[in-house]
């Protein structure tokens, strides 16, 4: 629908023409009103519609001074005059100053639809104008991304200037949007390579350049490949940005809400000239890249990046002993240990290089152990390049650790389904009680009552399963619940002890100096 504009001094009639016109029902809406030229100016410039209808004879600014400065400011928009029949000359030779057309007091319903009908058609003429510069401004925006030759350039810039109809273009800002392939724990809501993700993700474009019209924003939008476009926000005048950060936060909400994704924009606070907007286009990917260390969905700028905070060696991950505890079939271990080793990569802010070469060689480890002789036949072979692909096309490590524990937990169904060996189930039982009953007071005589063993045999099994001790089992669960606990400084250390299901406080500590070679309170401070 189109938007319009009403302005006369008549109150009665501007209230008769705004209320029991039936815009709606031409494809027009009432955007405001005004009670004479200076009223309108301000509303006109915050509102800007379409089309102006305005009486002629006001006090403080007519309808054709109104007309003239509407004229000047925003060509674009089209001007009807509202006059009587003893105004009509005067009207028509003000026709000059780009009107339309005008309608004759008292209105008639007909001839407003038949002079409406001419003036929608000069809207769409004017709208499939706008559409064909913005659609040139982008090819040559883009092309001045990755432009290396200055004397082309330039001439990409004068070209700019010619579709401004300025001497020289004008200064922009950029932004990156970037569909989420993976939000919440889940896919997006559409699938990946699904029709209805690519009908999704080739409107994006549109309901972008929607967006910004509708909050009147001069900003080109362009494709730069599939699920990413680049936005290019004509700078105003004032410190204020052109675009500020609730109104981003909008157009994430309109984007979900027409197309179903979710998208992170990398929005840069600099402003610079057409020549200079690849150095804008390059800051813009350096704050899109900084997804990877948060969640999907964000609106990023430069403020959120800690300059140069980034490592290039990974922390220690205890890869054998994440094997040991899947090949053992102690699952909620093995994710301890992987959550935890993530959440220090997040932190340390490790090169995404070095995070992605980990994650291949840790899943080729494990694709190995797929395909052992013991699994042989239970799972088909993973092409190297799908799994390299896998691991690349995660944008966050959100999205990286679901990968790893997908696998891991396809890797423990087929152990569970290879084993046969009851003694193995009931001590994965007992490792799942002792998971979940950590906290309370757990004796052998308590565990094989619930699995109906004796206790000797219960140590027999369990021993020659695990490799280790149910004393020792229950030791290492509960320190490694205290080592989760340690990081909420909020927490004493009496109060781990009883949460993990020691009384004693000290014999807590001393248990913990044994195994990890410093005390609770040492660790904490090396967190």
């Amino acid at each position: 629908m189109y938007s319009i504009f009403l302005v006369d001094d008549e109150e009665l009639e501007l209230e008769m023409m705004r209320d029991f016109i039936r815009w709606e029902d031409m494809g027009i809406y009432v955007a405001g009103v005004g009670i004479n030229g200076k009223d309108a100016q301000e509303k006109i410039h915050a509102i800007q519609p379409d089309i102006v209808l305005t009486d002629v004879q006001m006090p403080l600014m007519d309808g054709l001074e109104l007309a003239k400065w509407v004229s000047e400011h925003y060509d674009w928009m089209q001007i009807v005059f509202l006059t009587g029949h003893d105004e009509f000359s005067y009207v028509k030779s003000a026709l000059h100053v780009g009107a339309v057309g005008y309608l004759l007091k008292p209105l008639d319903l007909e001839e407003i639809a038949g002079v409406m009908g001419r003036v929608k058609q000069k809207c769409e003429e004017v709208r499939l104008k706008y559409k064909s510069i913005q659609m040139t401004k982008a090819k040559l925006l883009k092309e001045l991304l990755h432009e290396k030759d200055p004397a082309r350039r330039e001439q990409f810039a004068a070209q700019l200037g010619k579709l401004e109809r300025r001497e020289t273009a004008g200064s922009y800002t950029l932004a990156l949007c970037s569909v989420d392939h993976f939000t919440g724990g889940e896919e997006t809501s559409t699938v990946r390579g699904s029709e209805q993700s690519e009908a999704a993700i080739s409107r994006l474009p549109e309901v972008a350049e929607e967006y910004f019209h509708a909050v009147r924003k001069d900003a080109v939008v362009a494709a730069l490949q599939e699920g990413e476009l680049v936005i290019f926000i004509e700078a105003e005048s004032g410190s204020q940005p052109s675009v500020t950060r609730e109104q981003w936060g909008t157009l994430q909400q309109t984007i979900r809400g027409q197309l179903g994704l979710s998208v992170t924009l990398a929005v840069g606070n600099e402003e610079a000239d057409p020549v200079g907007i690849a150095r804008l286009y390059e800051q813009a990917r350096g704050l899109r890249d900084e997804r990877f260390y948060l969640e999907p969905g964000q609106i990023i700028d430069a403020g959120d990046v800690k300059p140069g905070y980034r490592y290039d060696t990974l922390p220690p991950f205890p890869e054998q002993e994440w094997l040991e505890a899947l090949q053992q079939l102690r699952g909620e271990e093995a994710e301890g240990m992987l959550r935890e080793f993530l959440a220090n990569v997040r932190q340390l802010r490790i090169d995404k290089p070095l995070v992605y070469e980990w994650a291949i060689d840790l899943l080729t480890r494990l694709e190995e152990r797929l395909h052992s002789p013991s699994l042989q036949g239970h799972a088909e072979p993973v092409k190297r390049a799908v799994l390299y692909q896998s691991v690349y096309d995660c944008q966050t490590l959100q999205e990286m650790e679901a990968n790893i524990r997908r696998a891991t937990s396809h890797y423990l169904n087929l152990l569970m389904e290879r084993s046969t060996d009851k003694n193995a189930k009931l001590v994965h039982q007992v490792c799942q009680i002792i998971d979940q009953t950590f906290h309370e007071p757990i004796t052998i005589q308590s565990l094989s009552s619930q699995v109906y063993l004796s206790p000797n045999y219960l140590r027999s099994i369990f021993r020659d399963k695990t490799g280790m001790t149910i004393h020792d089992y229950l030791t290492r669960i509960r320190l490694e619940k205290s080592k989760e606990m340690l990081a909420d400084p909020s927490l004493k250390v009496q109060d781990i002890a009883q949460k993990i299901g020691y009384e004693s406080t000290s014999y807590f500590i001393s248990l913990f100096l044994k195994n990890q070679g410093v005390t609770p309170n040492e660790y904490r401070k090396n967190l």
